[in-house]
């Protein structure tokens, strides 16, 4: 039988994959569409549909796998007027999208009002003054949430956006001005609620609800003092997802334990009927996605062995542990060539004059020759989004898409010459 990667790549196997390579060449990103749209449903489901799920665009802003997510998704977290464009080529109705950022321009804030974006995370007083002042102008309300950087820190996450100073959100404790501007702009801003995001990469249930909590109780603080009910509360994500080989992730039964009285309660507490929104990227994207790279050379050094690629950092930053780690860990890799080899303790390196360019630091892998595959699994997020892609001029990957059993072209490699 051929053989298969992973349990979540059942679908495709080996020579499938060496087929993409003869035909786009390599390196290549594959992103499976119908793995994210899985994960979708499974969150939603957990949580008995007590709450949307939105797709954050920053994690993998592909077309074609927007497109894809299309139907299933509630909506899309954009940071970002390119991702709202994105959104609105994918076919995304933008009343269901959220604009989140602590940089929006005039223009961004303008043409999310112009286009009637679902809610404005706002997150200073500067941002909501302009809010108003560009609605009035316009002649259109702007839908306004108010992004709230909590007071208390919450030290579950791995990477904390809340309960500290921080670039993101209005100090809860600096709220009484804010309320105040909306009160007295109720005929140009139509205020929706609130948005706390606390970090990223939390793996416990308790740390998520505490978060959850947190952020109902600010809730019920704004509507006592505004007399205004929060009919949109974004809850923000984090849901954490390793991309070792541990495979360690939030568990979504005991996260649905905790947290599915708690959402019914709050919904209980008042008669207007409330929109909660979890917004996710790495959490749904991570394990849809690979890498695949092809070995160009190899090399012993002071009895260390090294596995050149035409692959690495200027493709996927995050692989190399560049982007958003504390600590290095290795992507699980595997050699697609000849996975029956015997393993070898080696390093995986990037063509780049860079000693950082590291696929792989000390893994077991089975013994490459030149012109194997290599695949860097658990690459569905933050890889060609979130790396320097004309770093040594090198042509950028393909990125394909598979959706329903069909594999299609998401984008085409691009030589440098092509951005001149």
């Amino acid at each position: 039988m051929e053989p298969r990667i992973t349990d979540h790549w059942a679908s495709v196997t080996v020579a499938e994959l060496r087929a993409l390579a003869e035909a786009y060449g390599t390196p290549f990103f594959l992103y499976d569409a119908d793995v994210v749209n899985s994960r979708i449903n499974a969150v939603r489901r957990s949580l008995q549909d007590l709450v949307k799920v939105f797709y954050a665009v920053k994690a993998n802003p592909n077309l074609e796998l927007l497109r894809a997510l299309r139907g299933v998704a509630d909506g899309l977290d954009i940071s970002s007027g390119g991702e709202l464009e994105q959104a609105a080529l994918a076919g995304f109705d933008v009343a269901k999208v959220s604009f989140a950022g602590p940089g929006k321009t005039s223009a961004e804030l303008a043409a999310s009002i112009e286009r009637g974006v679902g809610f404005i995370s706002v997150e200073s007083l500067r941002e909501l003054t302009e809010c108003a002042e560009l609605s009035k102008r316009l002649g259109i309300r702007a839908n306004v949430v108010i992004r709230v950087n909590p007071l208390l820190p919450n030290r579950s996450f791995g990477i904390k956006m809340g309960g500290r100073p921080v670039q993101f959100g209005i100090d809860e404790e600096n709220m009484s001005g804010v309320l105040e501007t909306i009160l007295a702009n109720r005929e140009s801003l139509s205020f929706q609620g609130l948005h706390i995001y606390v970090g990223s990469q939390c793996f416990e249930a308790a740390g998520i609800v505490e978060g959850v909590e947190n952020t109902f109780r600010i809730a019920r603080e704004i509507e006592t003092k505004t007399g205004v009910p929060c009919t949109t509360i974004n809850l923000g994500g984090g849901f954490g997802v390793s991309h070792d080989e541990r495979g360690r992730e939030l568990d979504l039964n005991e996260l649905a334990t905790k947290l599915v009285p708690i959402l019914h309660a709050f919904n209980n507490s008042v008669k207007v009927k409330r929109q909660i929104v979890f917004e996710l990227g790495r959490f749904l994207t991570a394990d849809a996605g690979m890498y695949v790279t092809r070995v160009t050379g190899s090399k012993e050094s002071r009895g260390k062995q090294f596995f050149i690629v035409d692959g690495g950092l200027h493709h996927h930053l995050a692989a190399a542990g560049m982007f958003g780690t504390a600590i290095r860990g290795n992507y699980p890799l595997r050699n697609l060539s000849r996975p029956d080899a015997p393993k070898l303790r080696c390093n995986v390196a990037g063509p780049s004059c860079n000693p950082s360019d590291l696929l792989g630091v000390d893994v077991d892998l089975p013994r490459p020759e030149n012109g194997d595959l290599i695949a860097v699994l658990k690459s569905g997020s933050y890889g060609f989004t979130a790396s320097p892609l004309l770093f040594l001029g090198h042509a950028t990957p393909a990125e394909l898409v598979r959706h329903h059993g069909k594999v299609i072209l998401g984008r085409r490699p691009r030589a440098i010459a092509d951005f001149n």
